[in-house]
């Protein structure tokens, strides 16, 4: 049996944390791309004012503070409060935009 080192073991569960992160910056930006596309297409086809970008810019300016924050958080050993702020936020952004992009176009 290895010997069992704490170091390590702190050292590779934040590199878990690490790439976790980066992952959910991939998805939540993928859903901040498709709403970037879909105000577009409702200020072209709709005529919908610019300002309509703005909810969509902020959440791509304010999700890289949050995952600062989640690292922040994991640092200083709360490390599954900083997960579910990860996963939370996440959700909470992925929703709020498709809702906002639904009250965006009167069907």
């Amino acid at each position: 049996m290895d010997h069992y080192n704490d170091m390590e073991n702190t050292k590779g569960t934040y590199l878990i944390f690490v790439v976790l992160q980066c992952v959910m910056l991939l998805i939540v930006y993928g859903f901040v791309y498709t709403s970037f596309v879909a105000v577009k297409v409702a200020i072209v086809n709709y005529h919908v004012s610019s300002l309509a970008y703005f909810p969509v810019v902020l959440t791509l300016f304010g999700y890289p503070w949050i995952l600062y924050r989640s690292r922040r958080m994991f640092q200083a050993k709360r490390g599954l409060r900083a997960v579910g702020c990860l996963f939370g936020w996440a959700s909470v952004i992925i929703v709020g935009l498709y809702a906002f992009l639904s009250q965006l176009i009167a069907v």
